[in-house]
């Protein structure tokens, strides 16, 4: 370990150094590097790094904060849990995609910067790396943006500001890869073709096979609960749609989860792919946020925008305030998307080459992929509500064993019925839309 700390306090650094303009003057003074565990992840360690600097111009001083994210793990472990996927996806995304979006809107005269959207990235690599270790690794180095009053929002449930600051910032996000489709297809191509496909099933198997246990487990916990609790179907409807869900896919639920992975020719996104709560930053005034950071694109793919909105909007949301707030948010993310677009392209939202997104052929786009928030919300909701001491026991037997029995345990039952009743609210509202007619 000692070794690994020093190579980035030399070598990642210099990197860091030689590959970023705005340090051509400067000269490292010290750099100071440690490992908080509440930066800790289970696929990644996540370092602050703070460097002193000096001017060699005038000797002035200056501390710069920065995060490294590597990998964790052997190559074992990256294996199973498609690390080799997963990060160099993330690495694609600050080192390709954001860039190309920021010379696209600089060579049409727009003034947006889609490397804002993010903390800036100093470096991003992948390869093999000989004084860290002799197998594949990726380095990510980014600001620090903690002492610019950015940090993580509530732990679950988010209120109408917080959620519109989401949908805005994914939907300006989601706008550069249409705008490219309509003014330069082949730089789009280009940047999909990067994307490692991150699938549920691969020639007819199963490609990602923790995914395919919790999902099993989470469709499994919501029939158990459905079934001591037949109440909860409390029209005929949601009935049909709960049985068709068992009695289709049953254990089989990365049959289902495969079929929101279809391209669109029309709709198709490079998504941030894991767009939750958890992995955007807020920046605050007086309690209210402000302003917003996307973070951690690891599970990125080139797939409906739903998925990105259905998550987070799953995910985050009361089922109180679903009733009150879902069209409405749905409705801010379109018109922020047109906008976008319009100051893009230089157009009216009545140029021809947008009538295919208007909100109406949106909405219906929406609705054959929104189930994909729900189901992932089944399994993700559980560890969010549950005590800390669940949360940690059920995070070990999942780095330990997830095909153990203390795993499944933990699955089927953390967070008791308060759990139940809120992933049952979750598929109730899901049916209630039309939602689950596409199964």
């Amino acid at each position: 370990m000692e070794a690994k700390v020093n190579y980035i306090k030399t070598e990642i650094v210099k990197q860091v150094i030689s590959n970023n303009d705005c340090f051509r003057e400067i000269e490292v003074v010290s750099c100071e590097l440690r490992t908080p565990k509440h930066l800790d992840g289970f696929m990644s360690a996540i370092h602050e790094l703070m460097l002193v600097v000096r001017n060699k111009s005038d000797g002035q001083q200056t501390t710069i904060p920065l995060l490294v994210k590597v990998m964790k793990g052997d190559a074992l472990f990256r294996k199973q849990n498609l690390g080799h996927v997963l990060f160099p996806n993330e690495i694609n995304i600050y080192a390709n995609v954001l860039p190309h979006y920021d010379s696209f809107l600089a060579g049409v005269g727009s003034p947006i910067k889609a490397t804002q959207w993010c903390p800036r990235a100093y470096l991003s690599s992948t390869g093999v790396f000989p004084g860290y270790s002799e197998i594949f690794e990726t380095f990510l180095v980014m600001e620090n943006v903690s002492p610019r009053g950015f940090r993580t929002g509530p732990r679950l449930d988010l209120d109408k500001a917080h959620l519109t600051l989401m949908a805005e910032i994914v939907a300006q996000y989601h706008a550069c890869s249409y705008a490219l489709r309509i003014q330069d297809p082949v730089a789009l191509d280009g940047l999909v073709e990067k994307i490692i496909p991150l699938n549920f099933l691969q020639d007819g198997k199963i490609f990602f096979e923790s995914y395919d246990i919790v999902f099993r487990l989470a469709a499994e916990r919501l029939f158990a609960y459905v079934d001591a609790c037949p109440q909860e179907l409390d029209n005929e409807r949601f009935k049909q749609h709960v049985n068709i869900l068992r009695t289709k896919y049953g254990p089989n639920q990365s049959q289902l989860m495969q079929k929101f992975l279809e391209r669109d020719p029309v709709y198709s996104v490079i998504l941030h792919g894991d767009y939750n709560r958890n992995n955007v930053l807020f920046r605050y005034e007086h309690n209210v946020p402000v302003e917003i950071l996307m973070i951690d694109f690891q599970e990125n793919r080139y797939g409906s925008p739903a998925l990105d909105l259905s998550f987070f909007m799953y995910m985050n949301m009361t089922p109180e305030l679903r009733e009150d707030f879902w069209d409405e948010l749905l409705r801010c993310y379109h018109k922020t998307l047109m906008r976008t677009l319009c100051e893009i392209l230089k157009c009216s939202e009545a140029d021809p080459r947008l009538e295919l997104y208007r909100e109406s052929n949106f909405r219906q786009h929406f609705a054959r992929f929104a189930l994909y928030g729900a189901m992932v919300a089944l399994n993700f909701i559980p560890t969010m509500m549950c005590s800390e001491e669940e949360c940690a026991e059920i995070n070990g037997y999942f780095e330990q064993d997830i095909h153990c029995e203390g795993f499944r345990r933990c699955a089927l039952t953390i967070g008791g019925n308060e759990v139940n009743r809120r992933i049952t609210a979750v598929m109730r509202h899901a049916s209630k839309m039309g939602y689950m007619d596409m199964m």
